[in-house]
């Protein structure tokens, strides 16, 4: 356990002394915050159209999240692909000769960084949000309501996934911008502007069963029967971390640095 902290602290060392990383978290947050506040509003105005589909919470954080998530993961890549860069792998290994260590460690210090910030930036993207929705006349949510609580803190989990799906990707491609490009089709074009040039069956199989947009499905509280239930989505979504991150340990262990 001793060694598993020495190792994680080492890494945070690592994360903190790159100059970008910490201001551009920082940005992150505040870019889902503000963004989210944007959609919100033009979400509202239109809230009567929507009757009963309409989702305050969902919408306060969703159209935020839209713009971070490659942020996200991207700061997840880099966390592995800056060392292949700079040859610190070398260093790495030397020092935590346990390639399952190291990699846990990374997974580990990257996301409870992650999960802290996405946390703050979904209570605040919720909280701004439904300021911003009930100034525009609609019905804002609250963190009592049924499910609330559930999808703000979920979006947390979410950024996570998100996360580690980068740390993963990096170590299978090991190039920042290789992996960076994977990243970006993996979770935005294919499922943000797959579905619009599919044909309509396997653009719905997209839109219901690819890894984000069914884990984005825990940060709903409005119930869609053709949708996969909130934890059913977030569930397929870790599974997809899970063995992607297996298939990373697999690679890492079995070729040189």
């Amino acid at each position: 356990m001793s060694a598993m902290a020495d190792t994680m602290r080492s890494e945070w060392t690592k994360f903190r002394t790159i100059p970008s990383n910490v201001p551009v978290l920082l940005a992150t947050v505040a870019v889902m915050v503000g963004a989210g506040a944007l959609t919100a509003n033009g979400a509202a105005r239109g809230y009567r159209e929507a009757g009963p589909a309409f989702d305050a919470t969902y919408v306060s954080m969703y159209g935020g999240f839209l713009f971070v998530q490659l942020a996200v993961a991207a700061l997840g890549v880099l966390v592995v692909t800056s060392e292949y860069a700079t040859g610190m792998i070398r260093t790495s290994l030397t020092v935590v000769p346990r390639r399952g260590r190291l990699l846990a460690a990374k997974v580990w210090t990257f996301g409870l960084v992650t999960l802290v910030m996405g946390e703050i930036a979904a209570f605040g993207a919720f909280l701004l949000g439904q300021t911003v929705i009930g100034a525009a006349g609609a019905p804002p949510a609250s963190l009592g309501q049924p499910g609330v609580l559930r999808a703000v803190a979920g979006m947390g989990l979410v950024w996570v996934l998100v996360g580690l799906i980068g740390v993963a990707i990096g170590f299978l491609v090991r190039a920042t911008t290789a992996a960076t490009t994977v990243v970006v089709v993996v979770n935005f074009i294919i499922p943000i502007i797959g579905p619009r040039l599919m044909p309509e069956a396997a653009g719905d199989w997209v839109t219901t069963y690819w890894p984000i947009s069914a884990g984005l499905r825990i940060t709903t509280t409005v119930q869609d029967a053709e949708r996969l239930a909130p934890w059913t989505g977030l569930g397929l979504m870790a599974a997809f971390t899970a063995v992607l991150l297996a298939v990373a340990f697999a690679v890492f262990r079995s070729r040189d640095a």
